[in-house]
C-alpha cells in the first residue's frame, strides 16, 4: 500500500471517530487544505486545526476505491455520511492530495457536491 494511501486509510478513521486532533497529526506545519474545492484555502497548521475544529465533521468516511498515486501525489474516492438539515446524508468525495518528504499531508483538496447527497434511511445507517 502506498504511503498516500496509508495516510488516507489514518484519516478517514480519525473522521470517522472524530478526532480531529488526530486530523491535524497528520498535516504538514505549511499543509493548506481547501474543503470543498471553490472554497476558501486554509493555509498553515494554525489554520487546518481551526478549520477542523470549528466545522462538523462527517459522521463516516468510507474509503470506495483504490488511491490513484503518482510519486507523492494521487487522489482517493470516498463516501462520506453527513448530517443536513436534520437528516443523514451520504455524499461521493474525491481527495486529492500531496505528500511531503515526510509522508504529511502538504496539500489537500476535496472535491465534493452537496447537491449530489443522497438520503440515508435507517438500515443503511446501521452498515
Amino acid at each position: 500500500m502506498s504511503a498516500l494511501a496509508q495516510v488516507f486509510q489514518r484519516y478517514a478513521a480519525f473522521i470517522s471517530a472524530g478526532d480531529w486532533e488526530g486530523i491535524v497529526s497528520l498535516y504538514a506545519p505549511n499543509a493548506s487544505i481547501q474543503i470543498p474545492v471553490g472554497g476558501p484555502v486554509h493555509e498553515g497548521i494554525d489554520a487546518v486545526r481551526a478549520f477542523y475544529r470549528d466545522n462538523e465533521l462527517a459522521k463516516k468516511v468510507v474509503i470506495t476505491g483504490p488511491a490513484c498515486v503518482a510519486g507523492r501525489e494521487g487522489a482517493v474516492p470516498m463516501c462520506a455520511t453527513i448530517g443536513r438539515d436534520g437528516e443523514l446524508m451520504e455524499v461521493d468525495v474525491i481527495d486529492v492530495a500531496e505528500l511531503d518528504a515526510e509522508g504529511r499531508l502538504l496539500r489537500l483538496r476535496a472535491f465534493f457536491d452537496l447537491a449530489g447527497a443522497r438520503k440515508l434511511d435507517s438500515a443503511e445507517t446501521r452498515r
